[in-house]
C-alpha cells in the first residue's frame, strides 16, 4: 500500500520567499508520519490571469490541466501563502479559481491545511483568515489548525534537503500542525473505507 501524497503548494515564486522555505520545512515532519509530501512550484505553472472571454476562447491553459492533475493524485494539499494588502497572493488566488475551471471538484476530495509565513509579528494570519473564509465557501475539508510563522526572516536554516525550521516554539507548531492534518487524513481514509 502506497503511502499517502500531500501536495504542498507556496503562493509565491520568489527564490527567497519565506513561504517557499515554510513549504519546504513541512517535507520532513510529514514524512516522519509515513505521509508523502511533495513541493509544487507554480512558477512551472505559468497561467494568464483569469478571464471568462479567455476561457470561452481558448479553454483552460494546458498549465490549469496539469496543476489539476497534479493535485487530483494526492489525497491532500497544504497551501503556504504570503499575505498581501490581508489577503492571500494574488498568484495563488489565479492558480485556484483556473484549477477551478478545470475540475471544482478536485479540491473538494482533499484535505486542506492552512500556512504562512511573514516578516512581520502578525505571521500572515490576516491572509489565513481570507483563505479559510475562501475554502469554506467552496465547502472544503479544511483542518482546523493553521500554521503561522511570525518574524519569518530568522525562523529558517538550511539542511541538506532543503529548509527547517530553527526556533524551538516553531517546530512544536509545524508538529501540531502536521498531526492534526495526519489524523483528518486518517479520518477521511477511514470513511472512505467503510462507505
Amino acid at each position: 500500500m502506497h503511502p499517502p501524497r500531500v501536495a504542498l503548494l507556496p503562493g509565491s515564486t520568489r527564490a527567497a520567499s519565506v513561504n517557499r522555505r515554510l513549504a519546504a520545512s513541512l517535507v520532513a515532519p510529514f514524512a516522519a508520519l509515513g505521509i508523502e509530501a511533495e513541493l509544487i512550484d507554480l512558477a512551472e505553472f505559468p497561467l494568464p490571469l483569469y478571464h471568462g472571454d479567455h476561457e470561452a476562447t481558448h479553454g483552460a491553459p494546458d498549465a490549469a490541466v496539469a496543476l489539476h492533475g497534479r493535485f487530483a493524485g494526492c489525497a491532500g494539499l497544504v497551501i503556504v501563502s504570503p499575505e498581501y494588502n490581508g489577503g492571500p497572493s494574488p498568484l495563488l488566488k489565479n492558480a485556484i479559481d483556473w484549477v477551478t475551471r478545470v475540475d471544482r471538484a478536485v479540491f473538494r476530495r482533499l484535505v486542506i491545511g492552512l500556512a504562512a509565513a511573514s516578516p512581520g509579528s502578525r505571521g500572515g494570519i490576516g491572509g489565513l483568515a481570507v483563505l479559510r473564509r475562501i475554502c469554506e465557501h467552496m465547502r472544503l475539508d479544511v483542518v482546523p489548525v493553521d500554521l503561522s510563522i511570525a518574524t519569518a526572516g530568522d525562523a529558517f536554516e538550511p539542511t541538506l534537503d532543503g529548509w527547517a525550521l530553527c526556533r524551538a516554539d516553531d517546530r512544536h507548531a509545524a508538529a501540531a500542525f502536521v498531526a492534526a492534518f495526519a489524523d483528518r487524513l486518517g479520518e477521511q481514509a477511514a470513511a472512505a473505507e467503510s462507505a
